[in-house]
């Protein structure tokens, strides 16, 4: 339900306040937090564009409108706007709201464990521009100390075997590819007319080394890692699938994120916060997705649909 202009600019005021905004803190008087160099945010005020106090309105609304909506825990919104931030390589945004979400309270470990985990969907070169981005923030909040390296202790790489265990005990968990928990749940189909639906005889022998990589990598050493919960990475993952506009991706992922026990009503909000920072038509998209996936699991009744 949409709020009011009161009650959006209310919730505007909250949400800023609990982020401190470009504050290295929360307290009113925190200093602030210096945009990069050479950042498209480092220009002074003679430079600025009448257009810019129209952009802010519409932070405005994302703020009170989207990030005041009470369908998701605050924290869990920090979490999918720098999974989404990190895979759309969005580097000055992504610089705000790791700061943000310093002041909010997510770890230095936590934010890490972000671009780590998107990195399996998005690719090693976005993981590590990301890094570098999340290295300057660190540096000027005192989280590293500048050219001492990191002080954060890195989690040793697993063996083979043990990628092998794990990714067996993560795809149990997220009952991949199935309606449900159940040893007899029944198998999603894949969402029509996309390449995942085409069926054919043989596979290709480059399909079985992606299902390898997919389930002893993606699965086996990310997923399992202890950093962050089966919930907080699935909503990332969505969103994050939802900005890349990976489709049969995000379906497959929807239906996992179901069987997580995250409700249709949390789905949505995942849909409308990752929007924000990915663009409306994306957000469509990807309700247009979800719907397949709800009318498999009986969510919806063919009739309901318009």
């Amino acid at each position: 339900m949409s709020m009011s202009q009161q009650e959006r600019e209310a919730a505007d005021e909250r949400v800023r306040s609990l982020l401190g905004v470009q504050r290295k803190g929360t307290q009113p008087d925190a200093p602030r937090m210096p945009p990069r160099p050479g950042s498209a945010h480092a220009v002074t005020a003679s430079t600025k564009l009448p257009i810019d106090d129209e952009i802010y309105g519409i932070q405005s609304y994302g703020y009170g409108e989207i990030w005041g909506r009470p369908g998701l825990e605050i924290r869990e919104r920090s979490f999918i706007t720098l999974g989404v931030l990190t895979g759309t390589c969005q580097q000055d945004q992504l610089a705000i709201h790791v700061n943000n979400a310093l002041n909010l309270g997510l770890t230095p470990e936590e934010i890490s464990e972000i671009l780590l985990h998107v990195g399996v969907y998005t690719g090693g070169s976005t993981w590590h521009n990301a890094s570098n981005i999340v290295r300057y923030v660190f540096v000027e909040r005192g989280v590293l100390e500048p050219g001492t390296g990191a002080a954060l202790v890195p989690i040793a790489p697993t063996t083979r075997a043990q990628r092998r265990v794990a990714a067996e005990h993560v795809q149990r968990a997220l009952c991949l590819g199935k309606i449900g928990t159940s040893h007899d749940a029944p198998a999603l189909a894949p969402l029509a007319g996309t390449p995942a639906a085409i069926t054919a005889s043989e596979t290709l022998a480059i399909e079985a080394e992606i299902m390898q990589i997919q389930a002893e990598y993606a699965y086996g050493e990310v997923w399992n890692r202890p950093g962050l919960d089966f919930r907080t990475r699935i909503l990332i993952t969505v969103g994050v699938l939802q900005a890349l506009r990976l489709n049969d991706q995000l379906h497959a992922h929807i239906n996992v994120a179901l069987n997580l026990g995250v409700t249709p009503e949390e789905l949505h909000e995942v849909f409308a916060h990752a929007g924000v920072y990915s663009g409306i038509a994306g957000w469509q998209t990807a309700t247009d997705v979800a719907r397949d996936v709800f009318l498999q699991r009986g969510l919806l009744k063919p009739t309901e649909l318009g």
